[in-house]
């Protein structure tokens, strides 16, 4: 297994959902939770780093063993998460190979898939997909750390992802739900509502 650090991206300012999304209850626990509980046990380089603005966040993650970053100003966008928590796997790990980048709003995300993704990275990029639809996690490798050091505004990984299609290699899962965001009230009851079935 190479040498791979982890960032969890939970510092939005969740705009479409009218206030702090990751906090909401899902199933009776914030979504958060769903996402932090999957990182607990996984064999990395270094603990997890949790990017975030969110107090409840910084704790459930120190509580965890994890690193916890602030973003004080989630109003630049998520290319200012992603320099943030590039700085300080750098300060942590130097010899860094590869960084899985993830959200924190995939409720659905499999801890195996994440298992997965770091035991079969070589190198370049490695996505998810399921079918013709792509999304989070990636894991870039740490060639592309100063490119994604350079976005600016509300703009992610997947624009260099796009500009080195040729590096990209790409993980199926099975179920679709895995790939799924939540980005407003609505999606949340309807996902719900997906589980209960």
């Amino acid at each position: 297994m190479m040498n791979i650090g982890i960032i969890l991206l939970a510092a939005g300012e969740g705009k479409r959902f009218g206030g702090n999304k990751l906090t909401a209850l899902l199933k009776g626990k914030p979504m958060y939770l769903w996402t932090l509980e999957k990182l607990e046990g996984l064999e990395t380089a270094i603990p997890p780093v949790v990017v975030t603005g969110v107090p409840e966040i910084i704790s459930a993650a120190e509580d965890r063993g994890m690193i916890a970053v602030w973003n004080r100003e989630p109003e630049l966008g998520i290319s200012h998460s992603i320099r943030l928590g590039i700085c300080r796997v750098g300060q942590l790990c130097p010899e860094i190979e590869g960084i899985l980048f993830m959200v924190c709003d995939q409720p659905w995300l499999k801890k195996r898939t994440l298992i997965r993704m770091l035991s079969e990275f070589t190198g370049g990029i490695l996505a998810v997909r399921n079918g013709k639809n792509t999304g989070n996690p990636v894991i870039f490798s740490h060639i592309y750390m100063e490119e994604l050091s350079r976005l600016t505004g509300d703009t992610g990984g997947r624009r260099v992802l796009s500009r080195h299609m040729e590096d990209v290699r790409f993980l199926e899962v099975d179920d679709s739900r895995e790939l799924q965001d939540i980005d407003t009230w609505e999606q949340l009851k309807m996902s719900e509502r997906q589980e209960e079935n």
